[in-house]
């Protein structure tokens, strides 16, 4: 009896302050006056997410409640109250404006323990800033070109892979065949690494990639406890990257970088200017610094991880939907075919990187595609400090986070009529000009929108022209029709797949 009641006598009383917390957290923005969306343990105001409905769904019910209502409203992401924009003044203001009080994500990252998660995505403070002045050279269009030629060469491999399928009159797997072409890409572009995913049907950076971006149930609740608690997390000790992923980089690219010092071998590629960037501070070309400061090893780490961590998933997920709005919008197809052929044809028959600058219809159509599936859903900001809004009339206090829901405002018809229609006339000179300047926001925007923007752009726009110079797109009886989102995916992926069916262009067409 002694045991049970020292049992009542310390689960209670934990029971009872558990209960307290909880109540007191789901309770911020009633207790502020603010409209929000209600939110119950454990998931907060997004219960439901991959088992009911996929995130972007989630949030773009909560924009569309509230967005009539004034320009933010409460909601719940886990247990951390957060604001959602809802109007785009807001959204400029937080973005551009007011950039210094919103400078952060919030992201959880480890130095000490996990130096890979020390990437400029995540990191935060004056830290963040030295790094983005770093490596904002090496993302320049000079830089982007001298990368240009290794993207050509894999090029050539992206149309051998479709023809092999073609041959054999089979369906192509559209995600898995441009996941092999950007792994290629960014493995050579970023790390001088040879992957051979399109010749080899897979390799060992997609097996990586794949564990990141499609964690296990387990895994992806460590990474909700890690943005809702990522203080404790730190005091804890915990790394976010898993520890044989965060031993496979820290292993190659040091290895990698005294193999290229020892023999002198240079490559037109990121890992090339990081390295520059390690031994003098600066890149060759760029202007000179005021900080002649150095990178050190593990600072190059963690930014080759961030180069394929943002430029694998998200290209091959903008590449694989753009064929798919093609193939199923046959005369767009056509005219984009038609943009292609005219461009080559002033250029030798060769898609370089001018030719493409030239290629207007076809950077509309990839416009489009980002509109309707952003790879990257939402934008999230940290408050640094107490911020005053008007519409509703309340202080954000520091350390909020605000969430611009990035997928519900390119899907509102209040800003594009019709908004399921895929219409790349949606971003001709005149009609973006008419728009808000904050609708588009595939990149996020202000000093920490997406580094790599014109290098993913790039890499898109080639493999589209590459494949339409040599193939007919149409979607496949495999493919589910309309087009669902997969709600177990964290990322935009397609219920089902993306299935096309493909045959050769006959050169005298």
């Amino acid at each position: 009896m002694s045991l049970l009641n020292t049992l009542l006598y310390l689960v209670l009383p934990a029971v009872a302050l558990v209960y307290l917390f909880v109540r007191r957290k789901l309770s911020y923005w009633a207790d502020r006056n603010v409209p929000h969306a209600p939110g119950s343990f454990p998931m907060g105001s997004i219960q439901g997410m991959g088992t009911k409905s996929h995130l972007s769904h989630i949030l773009e019910r909560i924009y569309q409640r509230f967005k009539s209502e004034g320009s933010a409203a409460g909601f719940y992401f886990t247990m951390r109250p957060s604001l959602m924009v809802t109007d785009l003044e807001l959204v400029k203001q937080i973005l551009v404006k007011d950039f210094n009080s919103f400078r952060d994500r919030g992201m959880f990252y480890n130095e000490r323990d996990d130096p890979v998660s020390a990437h400029l995505f995540a990191i935060d403070g004056e830290k963040w800033r030295f790094l983005r002045n770093k490596l904002s050279p090496t993302f320049t269009s000079g830089k982007i070109r001298y990368m240009f030629h290794t993207m050509q060469e894999i090029g050539e491999e992206l149309v051998q892979s479709f023809g092999r399928y073609e041959e054999r009159n089979e369906s192509i797997d559209a995600k898995a065949l441009c996941t092999r072409f950007t792994c290629d890409v960014i493995g050579s572009c970023a790390f001088g690494l040879n992957c051979n995913s399109l010749k080899n049907e897979g390799s060992e950076l997609i097996t990586i990639a794949e564990r990141l971006f499609k964690p296990s149930p387990v895994d992806g609740m460590w990474q909700f406890f890690f943005m809702s608690f990522k203080d404790l997390a730190i005091k804890l000790n915990m790394s976010i990257t898993p520890r044989d992923i965060a031993s496979y980089f820290m292993k190659l690219i040091p290895e990698t970088v005294k193999y290229r010092e020892e023999n002198n071998v240079t490559r037109p590629d990121f890992l090339q200017l990081l390295i520059e960037l390690k031994n003098k501070g600066t890149v060759d070309g760029a202007e000179q610094e005021s900080s002649s400061e150095t990178l050190t090893m593990n600072q190059v780490v963690a930014q080759s991880f961030v180069f394929m961590l943002g430029g694998f998933e998200t290209s091959s997920t903008a590449l694989t939907f753009a064929l798919f709005e093609l193939a199923n919008n046959p005369e767009i197809q056509e005219k984009v075919r038609v943009e292609v052929c005219s461009v080559l044809a002033r250029h030798d028959g060769k898609i370089t990187y001018d030719a493409l600058k030239e290629m207007t219809y076809l950077e509309q159509v990839v416009n489009e595609t980002l509109r309707m599936y952003p790879p990257v859903p939402l934008v999230v900001r940290n408050s640094s400090h107490s911020y005053q809004i008007t519409n509703p009339d309340v202080i954000i206090d520091a350390d909020t986070m605000v969430l611009v829901p990035v997928y519900a405002i390119h899907n509102d018809p209040d800003i594009y009529q019709n908004p399921t229609r895929f219409d790349p006339d949606r971003f001709t000179p005149d009609a973006i000009q008419a728009r808000h300047t904050h609708a588009f926001l595939p990149f996020g925007d202000g000093p920490r929108n997406c580094i790599g923007l014109r290098f993913a752009l790039l890499e898109v726009k080639f493999g589209i022209a590459v494949l339409l110079n040599k193939f007919r797109f149409s979607t496949s009886a495999k493919m589910i029709l309309p087009l669902e989102l997969d709600i177990s995916s964290p990322m935009m992926a397609a219920k089902g797949g993306v299935w096309l069916d493909v045959t050769k262009i006959n050169s005298k067409e």
